[in-house]
């Protein structure tokens, strides 16, 4: 995304949209001083939870732009723009960008 070297690895765009069950044990370990200390591999890639307890959520509340295919039908409740946002000049053109632009413009007015 606008020139910044990206790194692949295991569930990268989990953490693009994530729910908490903040009474969790494994997420009430995420104190400060470990989400201060960790990597943020060790964040994001989720390594401080067991996978039984990964939930999913459906590609219409994490679509990626990019990398999912646009629906048929349906309506998606959010974009991620993996490449990059139509904030960036260069990236004007982007799947939705129109919505976004629309939004911001709303926003501005």
């Amino acid at each position: 995304m606008d020139g910044a070297v990206q790194t692949a690895y295991p569930r990268k765009n989990w953490s693009s949209l994530m729910l908490f069950n903040c009474d969790h044990p494994s997420v009430k370990a995420l104190t400060p001083e470990v989400v201060n200390r960790e990597s943020g591999a060790y964040l994001h890639r989720f390594q401080w939870v067991k996978d039984s307890e990964i939930g999913s959520l459906p590609t219409e509340w994490n679509w990626l732009e990019g990398w999912n295919e646009k629906p048929k039908t349906g309506t998606l409740k959010a974009v991620h723009y993996t490449r990059g946002g139509p904030w960036f000049d260069e990236w004007q053109n982007v799947a939705y960008a129109d919505l976004w632009k629309a939004e911001r413009d709303s926003l501005t007015r």
